[in-house]
């Protein structure tokens, strides 16, 4: 049987976020990231901060109309 908390994707979107938006008015959540050092002290320092890389053109070549992540992690 197909799941009833499934939501299609092409539906609507219900999330109130703009561009726009002030932090303080977002429904979302804001944690100001500190400033990176180049140096770090150990491996353990880089935990929570995982960059998300942009990947398009991978996307694009294959006829992708969205945008496409990766977050490379360093346990594969």
């Amino acid at each position: 049987g197909q799941d009833s908390t499934w939501i299609l994707p092409d539906l609507p979107s219900k999330c109130t976020w703009t561009a726009t938006t002030p932090a303080s008015k977002s429904p979302h959540s804001c944690v100001p990231l500190t400033e990176e050092k180049k140096i770090l002290p150990n491996i353990l320092k880089k935990i929570g901060c995982t960059p998300m890389v942009q990947i398009n053109k991978i996307g694009k070549s294959y006829g992708l109309k969205c945008e496409l992540c990766e977050c490379p992690l360093a346990s594969r």
